[in-house]
C-alpha cells in the first residue's frame, strides 16, 4: 500500500518477537533480541504501536504511544472496555476500513498470537478471537517442543518430530480455514486480510483467497497519524 508519507515521521510497531518500522515508504523489521534504537532513522515525530516491551524505545523523544479507542472515524469497537483491545488489532482494523471501504472484513493476524477480528462494512467491530500462535502451539508440550517455522505438505509423518510439526501445522491452518468458511457462509461477500509474522508462510496453505499484508499494523498507524494531524 502507498500513502502520502512525509520524511519527518517514523512509525514503529513493537511486538512480542519483532520490532518493525516504516519511514519514508521503507519497511524494516528485526527480531526483538537484535533491536537497538540506534537502528532507527532520525525523525522529528514518532508514532508507536506497542504490545511488547516499551523499554526497547527508552530515550526516544517526540514519541506518541497510540492506544485503542472506542471509536475512530467510522470504526466502533465491540469491546465494552476499549482499552482492553490490543492496539495492534485496533490499528489493523483502522487500516482495513480505509483500504477496503464498504466491505465486510475479516482480519487474521498470525503472529505470537493468532487473532481474528470481524468488521462490518459500516465500520462496526463485531468482536474477535485470540488463540495461540504457531510458535506457541509448537512449544506447548516440552517433550515435543520444536522451533520449526515450516508448514509441511505431508498429511502423515513417520517420526515423532515431524508428526508434531505436521499435526500442529494442520491444526493451525484448519482453524483459520474453518473461521473463514464460517464468516463466508454468514456474510457471503467478505474480504479476508492476513497479517502477522507467519502470514507469508500461511498464505499459500489456506483454502481461501486472502489479501496478504504483513505490515498491516504499520499501515494502520500511518492512517491513524495522518487523520490525527490533518
Amino acid at each position: 500500500m502507498t500513502y502520502q508519507l512525509d520524511k519527518i515521521t517514523l512509525f514503529i510497531d513493537v511486538g512480542n518477537t519483532a520490532v518493525k518500522w516504516l519511514f519514508d515508504g521503507d519497511y524494516q523489521s528485526v527480531a526483538v533480541t537484535e533491536f537497538s534504537p540506534t537502528l532507527l532513522p532520525k525523525a522529528k515525530r514518532i508514532f508507536v504501536s506497542c504490545v511488547g516491551d516499551k523499554m526497547l524505545l527508552e530515550g526516544l523523544k517526540n514519541t506518541i504511544f497510540v492506544e485503542s479507542q472506542a471509536t475512530f472515524n467510522i470504526f466502533k469497537s465491540a469491546y465494552k472496555n476499549a482499552d482492553e483491545l490490543g492496539v495492534d488489532r485496533f490499528l489493523a482494523m483502522i487500516a482495513t476500513i480505509n483500504q477496503y471501504p464498504d466491505q465486510t472484513r475479516l482480519i487474521v493476524d498470525a503472529g505470537s498470537a493468532l487473532t481474528f477480528d470481524l468488521v462490518l462494512a459500516d465500520g462496526t467491530h463485531q468482536g474477535g478471537l485470540i488463540m495461540p500462535g504457531l510458535g506457541k502451539l509448537r512449544r506447548s508440550f516440552d517433550q515435543f517442543c520444536t522451533e520449526s517455522q515450516q508448514l509441511h505438505n505431508q498429511k502423515l509423518a513417520d517420526n515423532t518430530s515431524d508428526a508434531w510439526a505436521c499435526g500442529t501445522g494442520q491444526m493451525f491452518t484448519s482453524v483459520i480455514n474453518a473461521q473463514i468458511e464460517h464468516y463466508l457462509d454468514e456474510f457471503g461477500d467478505l474480504v479476508v486480510v492476513l497479517s502477522g509474522g507467519d502470514s507469508k508462510l500461511l498464505a499459500l496453505r489456506l483454502s481461501h483467497a486472502v489479501k496478504l499484508q504483513p505490515n498491516l499494523v504499520l499501515e494502520g498507524l500511518s492512517i491513524y497519524a495522518q487523520t490525527l494531524t490533518a
